[in-house]
């Protein structure tokens, strides 16, 4: 590499002006990635309206040698999905003789991440979330057509970058992506295998799917049941629902604590059209079918991309009439007690019980006779 970079303690570490592949100038540091990587936005020395961005991975003791294999499986996924039109394109990969650090070239979008974008607005729209939530439903749909399919396994709106008119919606960080090959045997049937490593629960915990909870926890060999697209059906119910109201639906003090990825197993979807009355009961049962992970949920849950983009594009074009909750309010169980359905049947049944009725009469005839006392003792 360049003699302008320099290895620290055998860790590569870039400053303003560092020359890259003998081409690309470092203009600044502009955020940090995982596996402890940091990434630089750069410009061509030759055009230098050309940005990219440098992402520069150093193994650290905290690294694993697993989580390293993964992370090299990345850089083989991100080349492979530089077909995709809405993925971040990788254009180069150059790997440090040491094997401890990687340094990559990628394509710069000019814009925010999703996350920036809900941070700034607090919600969005009806229509911009729709509409980018149709964006990553065709991005995963390329991703699974490829011949060895590619489960993203960390989307969240960290990782997916919008150009400024939010016209453009681009997926990034393939780091701990799963990578499923199905072969037909001669007997006709398929047989599904996953090529990557999945010894450890990867992933950012609001988003991860409870099923991969139960996966690793119980050390099941089946993990085709669990290590497939509703992982990434999950939690891109959970961006929807973010992009709609601004929260998770799932609430915790520290989203930094793995049981979070619990709660969907105790508790259900927040009651959406409370929350925001623009959201319709069609939208709201996508939600709950993207995200139900509770035994009895499960029939309900999508099985494959196609059928969310139906429904998606139905609601878009308003073919949905007579909706009604695939899950009614009432057989929920809310984290949040304010949205428990029986309290409000407490009300009702407050204010229209037979009790209620004839109580009120008895104090009105009381009443009565108390005036009518009243005014024979006054005459």
């Amino acid at each position: 590499m360049d003699k302008d970079q320099k290895i620290d303690n055998e860790f590569l570490i870039l400053e303003t002006g560092n020359i890259i592949f003998d081409q690309y100038r470092v203009i600044r540091k502009i955020g940090v990635g995982g596996m402890f990587s940091t990434i630089y936005l750069v410009e061509n020395i030759q055009k230098k309206d050309d940005l990219y961005v440098v992402k520069v991975i150093n193994r650290t003791q905290n690294i694993t040698d697993s989580a390293w294999e993964r992370f090299n499986n990345e850089c083989l996924t991100s080349i492979r999905v530089n077909k995709c039109n809405n993925v971040v394109k990788t254009l180069r990969i150059y790997k440090y003789p040491n094997n401890k650090t990687v340094i990559i070239l990628m394509e710069y979008v000019n814009g925010n991440s999703l996350r920036d974008i809900i941070n700034q607005k607090g919600m969005l729209t009806l229509n911009e979330s729709i509409y980018i939530f149709k964006k990553i439903l065709f991005i995963l749909k390329e991703l699974y057509s490829f011949n060895d399919k590619i489960i993203h396994r960390d989307l969240k709106p960290e990782n997916i970058m919008l150009s400024k008119d939010l016209s453009e919606v681009k997926l990034i960080d393939f780091g701990i992506s799963s990578v499923i090959t199905t072969k037909t045997i001669n007997s006709g049937a398929k047989i599904t295998n996953i090529l990557t490593n999945e010894e450890q629960l990867y992933g950012t915990y609001p988003y991860i799917s409870p099923l991969l909870l139960k996966f690793y926890k119980s050390h099941s060999n089946e993990r085709n049941e669990y290590i497939n697209e509703r992982c990434d059906f999950y939690s891109i119910g959970v961006i929807f629902y973010e992009m709609l109201t601004g929260n998770k639906p799932f609430l915790a003090s520290n989203y930094d604590d793995q049981s979070i990825i619990s709660l969907p197993l105790t508790y259900d979807l927040p009651p959406l059209a409370k929350i925001n009355p623009k959201i319709s009961i069609a939208i709201e049962n996508i939600i709950f079918r993207c995200i139900a992970s509770k035994d009895i949920d499960l029939k309900f849950c999508y099985k494959n991309v196609d059928e969310i983009i139906d429904d998606i594009n139905n609601v878009e074009n308003d073919n949905i009439k007579n909706t009604t909750l695939l899950k009614p309010y009432k057989e929920r169980i809310f984290q949040n007690k304010i949205f428990n359905v029986n309290n409000e049947v407490a009300k009702i049944k407050f204010y229209n019980s037979p009790w209620f009725f004839w109580a009120l009469f008895f104090i009105v005839v009381a009443i009565g006779v108390l005036v009518i006392i009243i005014l024979t003792n006054k005459f």
